[in-house]
């Protein structure tokens, strides 16, 4: 069941990012897109720094590490 719920949780949160990004598409002036947001946030050394060791934190945990094993 609760496999179930994040799940759903992590689909929810894909359907609203795309959602957001076709508001953004169609207003820009209002929403900026993915793009022109990473744009911006990436002319800081520091930021490039913290998305790479960011995306290896998150790849590590979810490629590498070992899981829960449940007895059932």
């Amino acid at each position: 069941m609760t496999r179930f719920i994040v799940i759903a949780g992590y689909l929810v949160i894909v359907a609203v990012a795309i959602c957001c990004e076709i508001y953004a598409q169609h207003r820009p002036n209002k929403f900026a897109p993915i793009g022109d947001m990473l744009e911006h946030v990436m002319t800081s050394r520091t930021t490039r720094v913290s998305v790479i060791a960011a995306w290896w934190w998150f790849g590590w945990h979810f490629a590498f590490a070992d899981t829960v094993q449940l007895e059932l």
